[in-house]
């Protein structure tokens, strides 16, 4: 298995460590984003950014079910905007152990990030993405 954009995410082999995205910040001005970026878009410093890691956790602004899909993926699916405690809002799929239908996801709840493959399909199988999760147990999952 192979991260999909090992430039975005480090997953950590330590114990303990939990997978986190990589951003930036701007030296000068304190904006974070994601994906990384050479010029802050906020004050526009060019070589102002440094490496960040976010994204752990976060809180689930919008999502959709979407019933069609490109060739390699699955339909139905979870497509969410997470907002970041760091400040990004980020595009995520949700993970693939819940159940995609009405009622499992409620937008501001709070969420968790994974590292799981792309799609359950022989083109995306073997590709790692962090996807991100509702970080209540009670939240109903596949067993």
């Amino acid at each position: 298995m192979k991260i999909l954009n090992p430039d975005n995410l480090r997953v950590s082999t330590e114990p303990g460590a939990t997978p986190c995205l990589l951003g930036n910040r701007c030296q000068q001005c304190g904006t974070i984003v994601f994906p990384k970026m050479p010029v802050c878009p906020s004050c526009h410093r060019n070589g102002a950014m440094e490496e960040v890691e976010i994204g752990r956790t976060g809180r689930l602004y919008s999502h959709t079910i979407a019933h069609f899909a490109p060739k390699g993926f699955i339909a139905p699916s979870f497509q969410a905007f997470i907002d970041l405690p760091e400040g990004p809002r980020v595009f995520s799929l949700i993970g693939s152990k819940y159940p995609v239908e009405r009622g499992v996801l409620e937008d501001g709840m709070e969420m968790r990030l994974i590292v799981e493959p792309l799609a359950d399909t022989p083109e995306h199988r073997d590709e790692l993405t962090y996807k991100y999760v509702p970080a209540s147990k009670a939240t109903r999952a596949k067993a």
